[in-house]
């Protein structure tokens, strides 16, 4: 027999059965059932590979192993300024280097490459000065090559402004105006230029 209790108890559970029905279907119907999800955002959607980004600092990390690549690939460059004058008489700093990549392995396993100075018989005594030398630190049979290096050094004006201005080129930095080189003002690369502040 149904008393008053159980039909209010009968009712509540219709109205339970039925709004979890229509929840069940809202959600269903918001989710992946619609494709566009809450907010238009598809939670079922499949990530393609490379969506998820890499953990922070690889980019950084490749970019430094790049550059201690390309540094460690210099090492084995000889420039103009690595010779004394126009000689084939390499430079106290060059002979100390090539006795550290002579130590290190890196002479063993890599060319040395001499930057072309314009005169081939120069050129090829500055092969054979090389090459005597990284011999005498024990590299049996040493590649020496002429050729352009991938680095290439800064040539007249624009590397004594870099030299002299130590890398400060903002407004007060070095300039030159086809009038030979100049020093201007201190200040530059840091935005130091606070009316009556002394640096």
């Amino acid at each position: 027999m149904l008393t008053k209790t159980n039909i209010v108890f009968t009712k509540t559970t219709i109205a339970t059965l039925i709004t979890s029905s229509l929840t069940v279907g809202l959600i269903t119907a918001s989710g992946c059932a619609s494709r566009g999800g809450i907010l238009g955002v598809d939670r079922c959607a499949d990530i393609p590979a490379g969506a998820i980004p890499e953990p922070a600092g690889v980019k950084v990390c490749d970019w430094q192993t790049a550059q201690v690549s390309a540094a460690e690939a210099d090492q084995t460059v000889f420039y103009k300024s690595d010779f004394i004058g126009n000689s084939a008489k390499l430079a106290p700093n060059s002979i100390n280097r090539i006795a550290r990549t002579a130590n290190s392995g890196l002479a063993a396993n890599q060319p040395a490459i001499i930057e072309p100075s314009g005169d081939e018989t120069l050129d090829a005594a500055r092969v054979a000065a090389v090459s005597l030398q990284l011999a005498s630190y024990g590299i049996p049979e040493p590649v020496v090559t002429v050729a352009i290096p991938a680095a290439l050094g800064m040539q007249g004006i624009r590397a004594e402004q870099i030299a002299d201005g130590l890398g400060n080129f903002g407004n007060n930095g070095v300039r030159n105006q086809g009038m030979g080189y100049q020093q201007m003002s201190v200040g530059g690369a840091f935005g130091n230029t606070f009316p009556g502040a002394t640096y």
